[in-house]
């Protein structure tokens, strides 16, 4: 299921939103035909970068009991930062999969369905139970709060090389979406 939210969407950005919240659920099908599974997804539209992390950064922080205040802090602020020149973002939430997308950088709708077809592309790659618990490990040793050995940080962090261009090369389904 795909539930799709705006937040501080500029007037500029309107008809990008309206645009992004008709085709979620095409984008998704269209997901699902061709990798697999697509869990329970949140989608955020927002023209502000620091309201999309803010939103990640509160799903993700729900997974990690036991967080150092401090670290949390640390993490929001980085995540503000990164965000900044990015498209969207995918996430690990109690309920599924957290996806925003930037409306302040995704200026067409064309950026819109690839930014949309390529974060449904991580949202599938984390479903999985073993990814999911592989993605929670490296959370809670980007936290601090769990130490986890170099071997395994390098492996996970090739993985997400890996499964970042299988994202880009899925963005050409982007072109089967109603424009």
């Amino acid at each position: 299921m795909i539930s799709v939210t705006t937040e501080s969407v500029s007037f500029g950005h309107r008809s990008l939103a309206r645009h992004a919240a008709q085709v979620a659920e095409h984008a998704a099908r269209l997901i699902r035909s061709e990798f697999g599974t697509v869990p329970d997804v949140q989608v955020l539209l927002s023209s502000r970068s620091d309201a999309l992390a803010d939103y990640v950064h509160q799903a993700k922080v729900a997974l990690l009991p036991g967080a150092d205040p401090r670290e949390v802090a640390k993490q929001l602020r980085w995540e503000r930062r990164g965000l900044r020149g990015k498209y969207g973002v995918t996430e690990l939430s109690a309920g599924g999969i957290v996806l925003g997308v930037n409306l302040g950088k995704a200026r067409t709708v064309a950026d819109v369905n690839e930014t949309l077809t390529h974060e449904l592309v991580h949202g599938h790659q984390l479903s999985g139970r073993s990814a999911r618990a592989e993605h929670l490990a490296y959370l809670r040793y980007g936290f601090e709060i769990e130490p986890l050995p170099r071997r395994k940080v390098r492996a996970y962090e090739a993985l997400m090389d890996r499964r970042e261009c299988e994202a880009r090369d899925a963005e050409r389904l982007a072109s089967q979406l109603p424009a």
